[in-house]
């Protein structure tokens, strides 16, 4: 248990790190997903999605961590339906299903870790 809380604290500064230097150099496109780092151990992409899209159910293999920017992203699991707000950071374990939404009227900005397994 302690490692997955060390884990998560190592990730949520690397996606810190990666967000200041986004703001120095050119921001990542207005729309879809730009791989920001991607290696054996994780991969993280800058998302955005645009007023209206969805994300149809899925599931990932990897534990994944969403950190909300800008905008309301809805989030259904099996758990429920959540609003995400910006500075909300969401966890997800491996093989959740789920499914995104931007209902709102602009668009969402956040940044996504896929936590990959160890071999």
């Amino acid at each position: 248990m302690i490692r997955k809380g060390v884990i998560a604290g190592v990730l949520i500064g690397v996606i810190l790190l990666l967000a200041g230097v986004g703001v120095s150099r050119a921001q990542p496109a207005d729309t879809g997903v730009v791989v920001m780092l991607d290696n054996e151990s994780v991969q993280v992409v800058y998302l955005t999605f645009q007023p209206g899209e969805v994300v149809e159910q899925h599931v990932n293999p990897e534990a994944e961590l969403g950190i909300i920017l800008e905008g309301e992203l809805t989030l259904i699991t099996p758990a429920g339906r959540e609003i995400l707000k910006p500075g909300t950071v969401r966890w997800l374990d491996p093989l959740t299903p789920h499914e995104t939404r931007n209902e709102g009227t602009t668009p969402v900005k956040m940044w996504g870790l896929l936590v990959k397994k160890s071999k």
